[in-house]
């Protein structure tokens, strides 16, 4: 079966519903999503979406802020727009997204999968960069031979250190490697295989900004990204 991962929409929903079409034509039969649906695009009809489909999610920073602004930074709020997010959104999504937690583990036929949204040793917060050092990660027991899937860089990559697979899904909609392409990822839960799926969101994008207002002049340098090079497979 293939299992398709999604993490860091920010609120743009446009390219995140394109995301689960990419998804859909890949054949995935579910669907993760790995944090972060809301900051940065002001709005909760990317986590309300989520809620309604019932994807099961793990909690991503973003998440974290919008339910305790204590918990993070504050004073960022003109840029993460996280106020007027929760502000709209529903009490039951709310809810729902009290109810993410910081972590999923699967039992498959390519053996164990890891879902966190920052790295296995800070959940929620923990940066994971194409080339931050895994091999203390590597070295955990309980991820040893383990798939372990990450987002909040919002840069994709895959690796193998030891016997244990490291994987950044990338950023569905607010990508800092190049602007213009969203990610996703695809596992073959039985062959072990894992695919990184770049799409162009230009279109979605310049809709959700349409839909949202004005963002961040940070939000608009990283969506006018072009970084050479481009991991994973442009459809």
């Amino acid at each position: 079966m293939i299992i398709g991962l999604l993490s860091d929409a920010h609120g743009n929903l446009e390219a995140f519903e394109k995301a689960r079409r990419v998804l859909d034509d890949f054949g995935a039969a579910e669907v993760y999503f790995l944090g972060d649906a809301v900051g940065y695009l002001p709005g909760a009809d990317v986590a309300t979406l989520i809620v309604d489909l019932g994807l099961p999610s793990v909690l991503g920073n973003h998440e974290a802020m919008l339910l305790d602004p204590a918990c993070g930074r504050s004073d960022r709020d003109p840029v993460y727009r996280l106020a007027e997010t929760a502000a709209a959104m529903p009490a039951r999504v709310r809810r729902a997204l009290q109810g993410w937690p910081d972590r999923r583990d699967l039992r498959r036929g390519c053996g164990r999968v890891v879902l966190v949204h920052g790295s296995p040793a800070e959940r929620v917060w923990g940066y994971v960069y194409p080339d931050t050092d895994l091999t203390g990660f590597a070295g955990d027991p309980s991820l040893d031979g383990a798939f372990v899937f990450m987002g909040n860089t919002h840069r994709p990559f895959v690796k193998t250190v030891g016997a244990t697979t490291f994987v950044n899904v990338g950023s569905c909609g607010l990508p800092r490697d190049v602007g213009h392409l969203g990610a996703c990822c695809l596992l073959d839960d039985q062959t072990g295989e894992v695919r990184i799926i770049r799409f162009d969101i230009r279109a979605e994008t310049a809709a959700a900004l349409e839909r949202c207002g004005p963002v961040h002049a940070r939000v608009l340098e990283s969506l006018g990204r072009r970084e050479k090079g481009v991991i994973g497979e442009l459809v």
